[in-house]
């Protein structure tokens, strides 16, 4: 049986969603640039220390988020274990294994070994993450577009959302800091963020298409979050890639004001909660990121747009006549 209408993915994306329709969700899904934070020698962290930290970091911001993105190593099945995630906040996995060191020359995709799709599923994830290095003009493209395509399947066998974040990269010889690069980049986020799209995703993790620093911009990425807007046919939200906070919260005001439904952060909030090691002077960061998640949250519902993943009862009817589930999947 074929049908739009699949109710594991209604009510995984509901799950992720505040009760208005907003994606205010914070990331800590960070591997081994996490650790770096714990401490000056990475290599005195234990694995218990990371859990530990993830464990205090997310049960601290749960109360502003309407779900967090894990990994499965350090979190995703700890913190579920723990309690640390409750039961009101969704809960999102990345599948992939990024250690954020990248050789030389296109860049593919690496899913973790002994991971998948079905095993996201079944450790109660609402929704699966697939981090999507994407430049068309490479060797590798056609295979990353068959790894989003073979994972679309999967997800679709399994009514299990699937949220896609192509990152566009510099090759040899690009200097990223030219703006030549620069105006790439921004029409590059645009096409990758439409090929994923295209390729039947249901929401996209986008990085800002554009640079804040000055007014003008700001004006040129209102226009590139409008262009991207009005291209992809799914929810889209903004990632942090690690900026400032200061220039993060401009960056999720214009690309909510172009349309998108929230932000999907995680350094740009946490990071001071993590790096500092004075139990007072953590505690304070730790309320310092309430506050900042709690200030995207009001951007985003001043300035975004909601989403449901639902459709009118009549809709429906035609698309689930009686007896449905007799041939559902």
């Amino acid at each position: 049986m074929s049908t739009t209408v699949d109710p594991g993915k209604v009510r995984g994306l509901q799950r992720v969603t505040s009760a208005d329709g907003y994606f205010l969700i914070c990331a800590i899904d960070h591997l081994s640039d996490f650790a770096e934070l714990l401490a000056p020698d990475p290599a005195t962290v234990r694995f218990a220390d990371v859990v530990a930290a993830k464990d205090a970091v997310v049960r601290a911001v749960a109360p502003s988020v309407s779900a967090v993105l894990l990994d499965p190593l350090y979190a995703l099945g700890h913190l579920v274990g723990s309690g640390a995630v409750p039961g009101a906040v969704g809960l999102m996995s990345s599948i992939e294994d990024e250690d954020y060191q990248h050789p030389a020359g296109p860049r593919r995709t690496r899913i973790r070994a002994d991971w998948n799709a079905t095993r996201v599923k079944l450790a109660g994830a609402d929704v699966l993450k697939l981090l999507w290095f994407y430049r068309p003009d490479t060797s590798v493209a056609e295979d990353q577009r068959r790894l989003v395509a073979d994972l679309v399947a999967q997800c679709a066998d399994l009514s299990l959302p699937l949220v896609v974040e192509p990152i566009w990269y510099p090759l040899p010889g690009e200097d990223p800091t030219g703006e030549e690069w620069k105006a790439a980049r921004v029409r590059g986020i645009i096409a990758s963020a439409i090929a994923a799209d295209r390729l039947g995703v249901d929401m996209l993790k986008v990085e800002f298409p554009g640079y804040v620093e000055t007014a003008a911009g700001q004006d040129a990425a209102a226009e590139a979050c409008a262009e991207l807007d009005a291209a992809v046919h799914v929810p889209w939200v903004i990632l942090s890639a690690g900026v400032g906070y200061t220039d993060f919260k401009t960056q999720v005001r214009i690309a909510c004001q172009a349309g998108a439904s929230g932000y999907l952060a995680g350094r740009s909030i946490w990071r001071d909660a993590v790096s500092t090691h004075e139990p007072a002077a953590r505690e304070r960061a730790i309320a310092a990121a309430r506050a900042r998640l709690d200030e995207l949250n009001a951007i985003t519902r001043q300035y975004g747009r909601p989403y449901t993943p639902t459709r009118p009862l009549d809709e429906v009817l035609k698309e689930l006549p009686a007896e449905w589930y007799r041939t559902w999947h």
